[in-house]
């Protein structure tokens, strides 16, 4: 099994403060949302690519605060 790399110098070491997971769920929400609504206009669907922009950011931001905090 190869050896686990070392953490470069500043990283959080498994400890994520509460700022930074409220900004990785809102931050991947609200690019989400946006992201849907454009695709929405520009395809001219009703809020199907809203709702998966919203979920998909919602994923994004957890997957973001897992790898922040482990």
């Amino acid at each position: 099994m190869p050896p686990k790399k070392a953490k470069p110098k500043g990283s959080r070491g498994g400890s994520a403060s509460w700022e930074w997971i409220a900004l990785y769920l809102l931050g991947g929400v609200l690019l989400g949302t946006v992201c849907g609504l454009g695709l929405d206009y520009l395809l001219k669907t009703t809020p199907l690519f809203l709702i998966l922009g919203i979920f998909g950011g919602f994923a994004a931001g957890l997957y973001g605060i897992y790898k922040t905090v482990f």
